[in-house]
C-alpha cells in the first residue's frame, strides 16, 4: 500500500514540470547579493552574511551572546571561525588549527557534525574527529589549552563527535562514534569518569536542567532512536529509557542527525525522512511525526534537516533544512509548519539569541571560479569547495514568514514551469549513466571554443588535458622524465564532443551527488520492473577491485554485457551505471604505466572510448542514450566555478556537436535518465532539476563510434595495471 501511495504521489508530481530558476545563467558567487548554485538554483540568504572556515558543521554561541564560533571541516584542515561583536558591528576570523584526521579535515562519512561548545565566554571545547580526542581552545588565539584523549586505556579507533557542557558542574558530555559510545569527562579532574554503549550515536542534547544527556543512534533494522541518559550523577550514568524515531532507515541514513529540547517536548530530525519526530520528554513517549514537504512535490524527499534548536521567546522550533538552504519554522505547541526561511548553501545548525538567528551554512555561496585569462589560482581547488558561511539575520516574525517561504520555493525550482520538458526520441528506452572523476571543463574541454549552436564558455590556456595538452615535469618527479607539449591527452571525449551533444554549463559538488548511492533511485527501478546492474561499484563486488584501473573497470564491463546478454541474447538492462573514477589526480606510477599525472586523465578517456565504441555497436544502440558526467572536478581550473565539469549525451539521437548552455548537475543527468526509462522523478533534486531534453533530435544517425587511440608517450593501455603491493 505504502509503495503504491508513493507511487501515485510521485506520479502526481509529473503532472507539472519543475525546472530551476538560473536557466542559462553560469554558476556565480555573490555573497550579500543573489547567487547561484551549480545545478540552477539560486541562493537569496536573509540577513548578513560572513565567510566561515569550509564546511562549518558546529555552531556555538557564547553565554554573552557576544561571540560566536563555528568548527569548519575543509577539505586540507580543519579550521575554527570565531564572530565577535564590537560596538554592533559584526567581525569575523577564522584561525587554522592543527588537525590528525585522517587525510585532514572532519571525515563527513562517519560524522554529520563536528562538535563546538563554550566553555565561557572565551574558551571553546572542540571535537578533532578520527584521532579521538577533545581539545579547549583559546577563540581569540586557537592556542590549544587542554586536551582530551578517547582513546585511553588501550582504547583505539575513537572518533569524537557532537559535545554538550555543563558549565555549572564541569562535566563535558561527548559522543565517541568510532567506539559506538557516549563519554562523559570531568574537566576539573581532566579525566574520562564514564561512559555508557550506544550504538552507532550521532547527535545529543543536553537538558535544561542537565540532569539527562539526550542522545540518537541508529539500531537494528536500521532504525532510529533517542535514548535518555540519566545523568544526574556523570560518573555513574544510567540509561533511563528507548524510543524509536522516524521510520525504517535506508543504509545511508545516519539516525536522527538533530534534536531539540522543551521543557515538555524533545524534537529529533530524521534527515532522508524529511520529518521531526516529537517525543514526550517525561515520558518518552512518541506523540507524532512533523512532516516537511515541499507543495505539489509531497511524494518525494530532499529536505534533509539537520540541526534543530528550539527558541523559547516565541515558541518556535528552528530545523536546518540542507537539501533546499532553508530554515524551517516549527510551532512547537501546535506542530504545524510555520513556513521557511531562505539560507545559504547546506544549512548545518541553527540558534538564535536576543532576536537574531544565527546559521552555518557548510558550502556558504558556492565556490567561484579558481582560474582567469592569466592561469590558475594561487592554492589551487580543494579549499573552495568548502567555502562555509555564517549567516546572522533579525529572527523574522510570522507575518513575514510566507513571502520568505514564496523565495524558498521559487529559489529551488518548486514553483511549476510554464516550458514544459522537450520532448525525447520515442525510440529511446535504454539509458547508461558512467560517472568519470578529476577534471573541471576548461582543463579538458577549455580549447573547444565553438560548437555548431555557436560559442563555448571555455578558455583553451586552461586546456592542459586538451588536444594540446601541455605536460610538465611535477615536483617530486624523476628529473629525466621530460615533459611533452602539445599531446592529444582525451581525444576520445573531444571526438564526442564532435560526434555528439555536450554541455559548458554542468557541474559536480565535489562527491555530493553519486547515483549509485542513491536508495530512492534503486528502489524506484525495483517497484516499477526495471532492470539496472551497477558496474564499479566502491566495495569491489563486481569484480574490480577499487585500486583497479579504468581499463579493468571497461574490460569487465565489456565482458559481463556481452557473456551475461548479448550472446545469449537476454534482454539488456535498461539501465547501466559505470563508474571510471580513475580520471583523479595521482602520484605518478611509471612502473604501473602511468608516467605522468596526465597519464590519469589518458588512461580515463581511453576507458570511456573503448565502452561507447562497444555499446554503439550493439543491437540497442538506437535506443539508447549515454550520459557521462563527473563525480568530482578534483581541484581543477576553471575560469567560471570550480565545480564546472564535463557531460556528454552519447546517442544517435544526440543532435551533432550541439552545446548545452543550461545550467545543470547530477540531479539532471539522473532526470534525463529517469524520462528516457519512462520513471517519474526519485526525489526533489530529480523533479526540480534542470530538462535536457533539448540534446536531443528526431533524426538518428547510426553510425558507430570509432575508438581514437591515445598518445603512447602518455599512456599506453597495455602498460597499465593497479598499485602492485
Amino acid at each position: 500500500m505504502a509503495a503504491a501511495v508513493c507511487g501515485a504521489l510521485c506520479l502526481c508530481a509529473l503532472a507539472a514540470e519543475y525546472q530551476p530558476p538560473a536557466g542559462e545563467r553560469a554558476a556565480v558567487r555573490r555573497p550579500g547579493a543573489e547567487s547561484v548554485l551549480p545545478g540552477g538554483r539560486i541562493l537569496s540568504p536573509a540577513g548578513a552574511q560572513f565567510p566561515s572556515g569550509p564546511g562549518p558543521m558546529g555552531l556555538a554561541l557564547s553565554p554573552d551572546g557576544k561571540t560566536v564560533a563555528t568548527l569548519d571541516g575543509g577539505a586540507i584542515r580543519n579550521s575554527l571561525t570565531v564572530l565577535r561583536r564590537d560596538g554592533g558591528v559584526w567581525r569575523a576570523q577564522t584561525l587554522n588549527i592543527e588537525s590528525g584526521s585522517a587525510g585532514g579535515g572532519v571525515d563527513f562519512s562517519r560524522s554529520l557534525f563536528s562538535g563546538v561548545v563554550f566553555a565561557n565566554g572565551r574558551d571553546v571545547y572542540a571535537s578533532d574527529g578520527l584521532p579521538g580526542r577533545v581539545r579547549l581552545l583559546d577563540a581569540r588565539s586557537g592556542v590549544v589549552k587542554q586536551t582530551y584523549e578517547l582513546n585511553a586505556g588501550g582504547l583505539a579507533g575513537s572518533h569524537a563527535g557532537e559535545l554538550a557542557f555543563d558549565a555549572r558542574r564541569g562535566w563535558l558530555f561527548v559522543l565517541d562514534q568510532g567506539n559506538s559510545r557516549l563519554v562523559m569527562i570531568d574537566t576539573k579532574r581532566a579525566r574520562i569518569a564514564a561512559t555508557v554503549p550506544l550504538e552507532q550515536p550521532v547527535a545529543l542534547a543536553l537538558a535544561a536542567d542537565a540532569r539527562r544527556v539526550y542522545v540518537t543512534h541508529r539500531g537494528e533494522a536500521g532504525y532510529g532512536f533517542l535514548t535518555a541518559v540519566d545523568v544526574e550523577h556523570p560518573a555513574a550514568p544510567r540509561i533511563a529509557g528507548t524510543v524509536r524515531t522516524g521510520g525504517a532507515a535506508d543504509a545511508s541514513d545516519r539516525g536522527g542527525a538533530g534534536i531539540a529540547v522543551t521543557q515538555d517536548y524533545i524534537f529529533v530530525s530524521n534527515n532522508n525522512q524529511d520529518s521531526v519526530s516529537i517525543i514526550q520528554a517525561r515520558t518518552l513517549r512518541p506523540v507524532r511525526e512533523i512532516e516537511l514537504r515541499a507543495p505539489g512535490l509531497e511524494g518525494l524527499r530532499g529536505i534533509a534537516p539537520l540541526g534543530l534548536h528550539h527558541e523559547p521567546t516565541n515558541g518556535w522550533i528552528l530545523a536546518a533544512e540542507s537539501g533546499i538552504n532553508a530554515v524551517a519554522v516549527i510551532d512547537a505547541r501546535t506542530f504545524a509548519v510555520l513556513g521557511h526561511i531562505p539560507a545559504a548553501w547546506f544549512p548545518t545548525q541553527v540558534s538564535t539569541r536576543e532576536g537574531r538567528m544565527f546559521t552555518a551554512s557548510a558550502k556558504g555561496h558556492g565556490a567561484g571560479p579558481n582560474a582567469s585569462r592569466q592561469g590558475p589560482v594561487l592554492g589551487g581547488a580543494a579549499e573552495p569547495f568548502w567555502r562555509g558561511a555564517v549567516s546572522i539575520a533579525p529572527l523574522p516574525g510570522a507575518d513575514e514568514l510566507p513571502a520568505m517561504t514564496g523565495r524558498v520555493w521559487a529559489n529551488n525550482g518548486f514553483t511549476p514551469s510554464r516550458a514544459g520538458a522537450a520532448p525525447l526520441p520515442p525510440e529511446l528506452d535504454h539509458a547508461v549513466i558512467i560517472v568519470k572523476q578529476g577534471h573541471t571543463f576548461d582543463e579538458v574541454l577549455g580549447d573547444v571554443e565553438t560548437a555548431a549552436n555557436g560559442a563555448v564558455a571555455s578558455l583553451p590556456p586552461l586546456a592542459r588535458y586538451g588536444r594540446r595538452g601541455v605536460i610538465v615535469q611535477q615536483k617530486n618527479e624523476l628529473r629525466q622524465r621530460l615533459g611533452l607539449r602539445f599531446v592529444n591527452v582525451t581525444p576520445n571525449q573531444h571526438a564526442l564532443a564532435e560526434r555528439f551533444a555536450f554541455s559548458d554549463n554542468f557541474y559536480a559538488e565535489a562527491g555530493g551527488e553519486r547515483p549509485w548511492k542513491n536508495a530512492a533511485l534503486w528502489r524506484s527501478l525495483e517497484r516499477n520492473g526495471v532492470a539496472y546492474r551497477i558496474f564499479g561499484g566502491e566495495d569491489g563486488q563486481d569484480g574490480v577491485s577499487p585500486d583497479g584501473t579504468d581499463q579493468q573497470r571497461a574490460s569487465q564491463f565489456i565482458g559481463v554485457i556481452g557473456r551475461d546478454y548479448l550472446q545469449p541474447g537476454k534482454p539488456l538492462p535498461r539501465l547501466l551505471l559505470l563508474r571510471l573514477p580513475g580520471g583523479r589526480m595521482a602520484k605518478p606510477r611509471p612502473e604501473d604505466g602511468y608516467p605522468f599525472q596526465a597519464s590519469y586523465a589518458a588512461g580515463s578517456d581511453h576507458a570511456l572510448g573503448r565502452v561507447v565504441q562497444f555499446l554503439s555497436q550493439t543491437p540497442y544502440w538506437k535506443r539508447m542514450a549515454i550520459l557521462v558526467a563527473e563525480e568530482d572536478p578534483q581541484g581543477g581550473a576553471d575560469h567560471i566555478d570550480s565545480h564546472r565539469t564535463l557531460f556528454f549525451a552519447v546517442s544517435p539521437w544526440a543532435k551533432r556537436n550541439y552545446c548545452s548552455h543550461v545550467n545543470a548537475s547530477m540531479p539532471a543527468a539522473l532526470k534525463l535518465a529517469l524520462r528516457i526509462l519512462r520513471l517519474p522523478p526519485v526525489d526533489l533534486a530529480s523533479a526540480a532539476a534542470a530538462d535536457l531534453g533539448r540534446l536531443f533530435t528526431d533524426e538518428a544517425d547510426g553510425r558507430p563510434f570509432g575508438l581514437e587511440p591515445s598518445t603512447l608517450e602518455v599512456f599506453d593501455p597495455a602498460k597499465a595495471r593497479e598499485p602492485q603491493p
